[in-house]
């Protein structure tokens, strides 16, 4: 599921065999919230990529706020929350880090939540494995949520980072939208029904075909070289995006709930939680980073 837009949700608003008119006029009305929330979001996302920076960072923090809140609410549900302050604050120096460019932040911030979690953990008398568990769990929030996102401000601020920035969103879009287009019209064998019984394989092959092409027309139009290597990027990237929104139902499963959200507030009204908005992201962003690094458009920092 991309930032702009997220199709495989789409799935859960169709009308089920119960077309009662008690349920019918629910659904019409929040898929209507769901049309004008996009409507007013997308002008200001776009004007969000173009202008990069502080802006874009700022936009992408928000956003990484309330994934990683809604990921340790999940958590304290099933009583595996350890320091939810100490993972927020870790998951903003994350980001700053590769922001400024300054390798130190991230590094210290993760280093001290480690260290700080473990002392507040064996300092209670609890389970070992329990222990474990809760490090694990709130320390997992900052390389699931924060990395990926930073990621992305590292993306748009390396060369040609405009061009590459729309190269991610075509991506993930272009897979998240055809693999339901093509899983509606011709999908049969279901891909995964225990984690998410809408998703078909012919629906994941066509989300992955259109979100290893369409991509390669962005970099076209930025003049940047278009190789078997980037074909193959983009591919591997959609592969990912994909089994990043598996991950993330296996996530909400592991921890007993249907959507992430915080209770009481939507981000997105109509559109569930930021980070049902965002899993896929959270696998893609990564690959594309990874390689530019390598490739020299961006400094790495990592």
């Amino acid at each position: 599921m991309s930032i702009i837009s997220n199709a495989e949700n789409l799935e859960t608003q169709q009308p089920s065999e119960d077309n009662s008119s008690e349920k019918q006029p629910r659904k019409l009305s929040n898929l209507l919230v769901r049309f004008f929330t996009g409507m007013v979001l997308l002008p200001v996302i776009l004007l969000l990529i173009f202008l990069g920076g502080w802006f874009l960072t700022i936009a992408l923090g928000i956003l990484m706020l309330f994934g990683i809140l809604e990921f340790y609410f999940m958590e304290k549900r099933r009583g595996a929350q350890n320091n939810a302050l100490l993972g927020v604050i870790s998951a903003i120096m994350v980001l700053l880090s590769f922001h400024l460019r300054e390798p130190l932040l991230w590094q210290g911030a993760v280093v001290a939540t480690i260290v700080i979690t473990f002392i507040i953990e064996f300092g209670r008398v609890r389970d070992f494995k329990e222990s474990v568990q809760r490090i694990a769990t709130t320390i997992g929030g900052i390389f699931y949520i924060a990395f990926p996102m930073a990621f992305l401000v590292a993306i748009r601020a390396g060369d040609s980072g405009l061009h590459w920035f729309f190269a991610y969103i075509y991506c993930t879009w272009g897979t998240d939208t055809f693999a339901y287009l093509i899983g509606n019209m011709f999908g049969k064998t279901k891909l995964a029904p225990v984690l998410s019984p809408k998703k078909t394989v012919e629906g994941a092959v066509g989300g992955i075909i259109a979100g290893s092409l369409l991509p390669l027309g962005v970099l076209y139009q930025g003049g940047i070289p278009i190789t078997i290597v980037a074909f193959f990027l983009f591919m591997l990237a959609s592969f990912a995006g994909t089994a990043g929104d598996l991950f993330e139902s296996r996530v909400k499963r592991f921890f007993g709930i249907k959507d992430s959200h915080i209770p009481g507030f939507n981000i997105f009204p109509g559109h569930g939680g930021a980070l049902d908005r965002i899993d896929s992201t959270l696998f893609v962003a990564p690959i594309i980073y990874l390689y530019l690094a390598w490739t020299g458009y961006i400094i790495p920092l990592i």
